[in-house]
């Protein structure tokens, strides 16, 4: 029985879009205009920020009181700034945002039909994460959740995935498969844990040569033919 582990954001939800909205909150409450410039620079600023706690140099409690205060000095804004308190507000606007990703209700209507094992491995926030997928309604698809912040690693550790493991009855790890839009997290991390990869790369973007996944997919749907070759 295959065990498919898929990341939530931008895999499954349209993390984009909730970002989109609850940062354009945070832009009315500052005061800040909202350009496609001041998006390019808090996208720069948070996915420095990540990927430094993907690559275990950060903490998570540093992230989140960096992030805006980060943002806002690259902006030359003056002021003394709660970073914590406004990304409390940021967090509280993004956990709104629970729109599917396109066909991943099919996909999960199809799965569900099947005897695949459904789990999700997300490296977000709790007080993010959870809400947004209960309000999608694909919460009764899934045998378990596994957020970062709650098993204390996060992707693409060897301590996450070993954490998940030890939650599912297998024979083998030819059982998994990870399903995820980021390389440096979902692939990376599958790699790590020594599963196959699936690259949801719906935007075309180029492969990094030091990190190749086992499968790449443009639509999700076309996962359904993959898995009936494995």
């Amino acid at each position: 029985m295959t065990k498919l582990l898929f990341d939530i954001d931008n895999t499954l939800l349209d993390f984009d879009q909730a970002e989109y909205a609850a940062l354009g909150k945070i832009f009315e409450a500052y005061q800040i205009p909202d350009t496609e410039e001041n998006r390019a620079i808090y996208d720069r600023e948070n996915k420095a920020l990540w990927l430094q706690l993907e690559q275990g140099n950060l903490s998570r409690e540093n992230l989140i009181a960096q992030r805006f205060v980060r943002f806002f000095e690259a902006l030359e804004l003056v002021g003394d700034f709660d970073g914590p308190a406004i990304d409390e507000a940021y967090q509280t606007y993004l956990s709104q945002g629970h729109q599917l990703m396109e066909h991943a209700q099919e996909l999960l209507d199809h799965l569900s039909e099947t005897d695949h094992q459904l789990y999700i491995v997300s490296n977000g926030l709790s007080r993010v994460s959870r809400p947004r997928i209960e309000a999608s309604g694909i919460l009764p698809y899934f045998s378990n959740v596994f957020i970062s912040e709650e098993v204390g690693a996060q992707k693409p550790s060897l301590a996450f995935f070993e954490h998940v493991f030890d939650q599912i009855d297998f024979d083998s790890k030819d059982e998994f498969i990870i399903i995820g839009d980021s390389l440096t997290s979902d692939i990376q991390g599958g790699k790590n844990a020594g599963i196959t990869s699936i690259w949801y790369n719906p935007k075309g973007q180029t492969a990094d040569q030091n990190i190749t996944a086992d499968v790449e997919i443009s639509d999700l749907l076309d996962l359904l033919s993959v898995l009936t070759t494995k």
